[in-house]
């Protein structure tokens, strides 16, 4: 090899550090590539949920007891086949997320749920989940459907029979939305008692929070937003 020809390659790979492919051709080692570093992996997620004492705390000490923590989505669509509000009514639905197998679709799920011992009626509870999609894109695209389909399900009453017994009277608020967060506030009815609920769901990074909770009160819920919260605080987020 002539003088002239070693120091033209050797001026392309100079001047072609930042390429793979180049430097590869020239005898380096291959760059590689940087991983975006506000990606949540699946094997993270279980440790974005709320410990059961900490749930405790923001519904006012409730009793609640943590059921364990289940890695696949639920199916309630047999009670409730109007999939605009069986995402309202209940998180983490198989119906409303998809099949895991699809491109762009979720790729692992942690879901939780706290109740108050015996029979309340799901007076006092909380499900809480986190959902994970491949990028950040694909988890506001499912807000976005989500949106569409809760935006038809507002000030709207269910009814659903399970066990040929009828469960608390249902009945969806007004929608509230923004561009990283759903919130829908939801009443329950059982004879004469009443719980007042609220269903959140946002997102950070690539990763889909949704949350619900639900008191024995009149009031006006707000917990499921501060859960949420609490969730995407331990999100990281891009450097």
């Amino acid at each position: 090899m002539t003088h002239t020809r070693r120091r033209h390659i050797a001026a392309l790979c100079a001047g072609a550090m930042s390429l793979t492919l180049l430097a590869a051709g020239c005898g380096g080692t291959p760059t590689p590539q940087p991983i975006a570093s506000n990606l949540v992996p699946d094997s993270a997620l279980s440790g974005l949920l709320l410990a059961a004492p900490d749930i405790r705390s923001v519904m006012d000490g409730a009793p609640l007891i943590a059921e364990p923590v289940n890695s696949a989505m639920d199916d309630n669509r047999t009670l409730l086949p109007n999939l605009n509000c069986l995402g309202v009514w209940h998180p983490g639905e198989t119906a409303i997320y998809g099949a895991p197998d699809t491109p762009g679709a979720w790729s692992s799920v942690r879901r939780q749920l706290l109740r108050a011992p015996g029979n309340d009626q799901w007076r006092s509870s909380v499900v809480q989940s986190v959902t994970s999609y491949p990028a950040p894109g694909a988890a506001r695209d499912f807000l976005a459907q989500s949106a569409d389909r809760w935006a038809k399900c507002t000030d709207h009453t269910v009814n659903i029979t399970l066990n040929d017994q009828r469960l608390p009277r249902w009945r969806s608020g007004q929608l509230d939305a923004a561009t990283d967060r759903l919130r829908m506030p939801i009443s329950r009815a059982n004879g004469t008692a009443t719980s007042s609920c609220e269903h959140v769901v946002s997102i950070r990074a690539n990763v889909v929070i949704d949350v619900l909770a639900c008191a024995p009160r009149t009031a006006d819920v707000r917990q499921a937003s501060e859960i949420a919260d609490r969730i995407a605080s331990h999100v990281p987020t891009a450097e």
